[in-house]
């Protein structure tokens, strides 16, 4: 009997880790689809025109768990960090002074 719920136990505990380990995969690849959707749809945003329709619907719905990580400190250091905060508020997305996306602060 005690083996039966060790077993139990352990077959539990698997099927846990498993799900979890499903779901960071599920949503790695759900953040890479999402980051992809956003660089496409605002690439023309590196010759500093105004951004398209689409672009900015990308920017309002990507969540920023999916783009913040991938902030690191040597993409930061080729961002205009007012110029993107800009960009996000005119197309309707709140940044609060002091918020932090990867290694950049909003200033």
């Amino acid at each position: 009997m005690e083996e039966s719920r060790t077993m139990l136990k352990s077959l539990i505990l698997l099927m846990m880790i498993s799900s979890f380990c499903l779901e960071l995969t599920v949503a790695e690849t759900y953040c890479h689809a999402q980051r992809r959707l956003l660089i496409d749809a605002c690439k023309i945003l590196i010759f500093r025109q105004a951004p398209p329709a689409e672009c900015c619907r990308r920017i309002r719905t990507t969540p920023a768990w999916c783009v913040c990580p991938s902030v690191t400190p040597q993409r930061a250091a080729l961002i205009d960090v007012n110029y993107a905060v800009g960009v996000i508020r005119q197309c309707g997305r709140y940044v609060a002074r002091g918020t932090k996306c990867g290694s950049i602060t909003v200033p």
